[in-house]
């Protein structure tokens, strides 16, 4: 008897950090679950045909009807600590032969803040900062250096020196005391959507479940997708762009002022009319 061919709408491009992508075979459900116990590393990409899923953590209420917010700033800005040196990353890595800081080293030692963190104390579980983002010498010594944090031990004290992992060699040593490091938790850890975002946070998406503080959900970044609004969307000719406004809901951009930054997230896809709404059906164009 031959192989039975899987459902083709079951089949779906997936995006692992630090792995690559592969095509993996879902069951109905998934991703509009929510998970008590983590499932999959903070930021996994999911592809359902012109939609984009980005697997995320809650710090707060996050509701289905309106967007997602991170609520954290990076990490405080600072220069750089004493680098871990040759003998303590041979220690840690068997096989590291570098110092942290230098030229052709993945390994970065940083000063931790003392909000930073799930637990806002600079106290950090291992590999918390994993998918962040990390710049390094951005005050123009030796650098700017754009990196992604790929690993790191727990640090059990209120922030001071962590070593972390980067996903590639810098290419230029950076000067304890004076290059600059400054980096962000990954763009979907710590997330709500609780309509208190207010005017000074990015929205990045929309939860596809309702999902509690300390619990793991799928966020909704590209294509298709409806999404609370005012009732007064797209009323009148040509208003097709779609902005969210600081309670995570939106807006057509003739309903708000662009000019003062508010953030465009994609177009209206379902047709309106003269003084007339639609739901609006928004196709969103954030994280592809």
């Amino acid at each position: 008897m031959g192989t039975a061919i899987p459902d083709a709408s079951t089949l779906h491009r997936f995006y692992k950090p630090g792995i690559g992508d592969a095509e993996l075979q879902f069951d109905m459900g998934t991703p509009y679950e929510v998970d008590t116990v983590q499932k999959f590393p903070i930021g996994t990409r999911l592809c359902l045909g012109d939609r984009s899923f980005y697997y995320a953590y809650a710090s707060g209420t996050c509701t289905p009807n309106v967007l997602a917010y991170k609520a954290k700033k990076t990490n405080t800005v600072a220069v750089a600590p004493t680098q871990a040196t040759a003998a303590a990353q041979a220690a840690a890595y068997p096989g590291e032969t570098l110092a942290a800081g230098v030229a052709l080293s993945r390994y970065v030692t940083v000063t931790i803040d003392t909000e930073i963190g799930v637990l806002t104390t600079g106290v950090l579980s291992a590999n918390e900062m994993a998918g962040g983002y990390i710049v390094i010498g951005n005050n123009g010594t030796g650098g700017p250096q754009m990196r992604r944090i790929v690993s790191h031990p727990a640090l059990t004290t209120t922030g001071g020196s962590l070593t972390m992992k980067l996903d590639a060699p810098l290419f230029a040593s950076l000067t304890a005391a004076s290059s600059t490091i400054e980096f962000m938790e990954n763009p979907f850890y710590c997330l709500k959507a609780d309509n208190a975002g207010g005017d000074y946070v990015a929205y990045i998406g929309v939860p596809t479940v309702t999902a509690a503080s300390g619990q793991y959900f799928w966020l909704q970044t590209w294509g298709p997708c409806w999404v609370t609004s005012n009732s007064n969307t797209c009323d009148s000719a040509l208003d097709r762009m779609i902005a969210v406004v600081g309670d995570g809901s939106v807006r057509s951009v003739t309903d708000v002022t662009v000019e003062n930054g508010t953030q465009v997230i994609g177009y209206a896809l379902d047709m309106s009319g003269s003084a007339s709404s639609n739901a609006p059906f928004v196709y969103l164009m954030l994280y592809r």
